[in-house]
């Protein structure tokens, strides 16, 4: 089972194991074209990505007593209600990685003896991309050029945002600061 967060609370503290989740590459896209009568092909005007939705394939387990099962289904069902809106989601599996959505279908439980098992959907809607950790990182810049390398384990290249501060009483002149993405292999 792995071990999986929603709002800051453990999936094990209320009796749901996590067996896998199910997380597409990308979100779909949403393609903006147009046909235009009597003409070949069409005229295309890009494309942006909608809610990317996840499938959490859960186990509901509880002891031997069906009252300690319909506690822990009353529990999950609080822990995903749509009405709190997004929440964040964290997996043991993918380190240093937030997932912000809200559950978003049908809680549909196919009983096994005394365990339940369940999909629960997560629609990313407003965020399709997980955001990553975020390392601060305050430099002094003692001479001139010098590079400072920024690191983003997110799912979509993000420029940093550079505060700068004079703290002496010197002026700057002729100041220029210039972004390049690296690839590395």
């Amino acid at each position: 089972m792995i071990n999986a967060t929603a709002d800051g609370k453990s999936f094990r503290e209320i009796g749901l194991g996590l067996k896998k989740h199910n997380i597409p590459v990308l979100p779909p896209t949403r393609d903006y074209s147009i046909e235009i009568a009597g003409r070949d092909g069409e005229i295309d005007f890009g494309s942006t990505y909608g809610p990317r939705v996840i499938n959490l394939e859960c186990i509901i387990m509880a002891d031997d007593t069906t009252l300690d099962y319909h506690r822990r289904v009353a529990k999950v069902a609080a822990l995903f209600n749509a009405k709190k809106g997004d929440v964040v989601f964290t997996f043991d599996d993918l380190p240093g990685r937030r997932y912000i959505g809200r559950y978003a279908g049908t809680l549909d439980i196919e009983k096994i003896l005394f365990d339940g098992e369940l999909t629960i959907p997560i629609k990313m809607g407003e965020h399709p991309f997980p955001e990553s950790d975020e390392n601060m990182l305050e430099e002094t810049i003692t001479h001139s050029p010098e590079k400072i390398k920024v690191i983003s384990l997110g799912d979509e290249r993000a420029s940093p945002v550079i505060v700068l501060t004079n703290t002496g009483s010197t002026t700057i002149q002729k100041f220029k600061i210039q972004n390049e993405y690296l690839l590395e292999g």
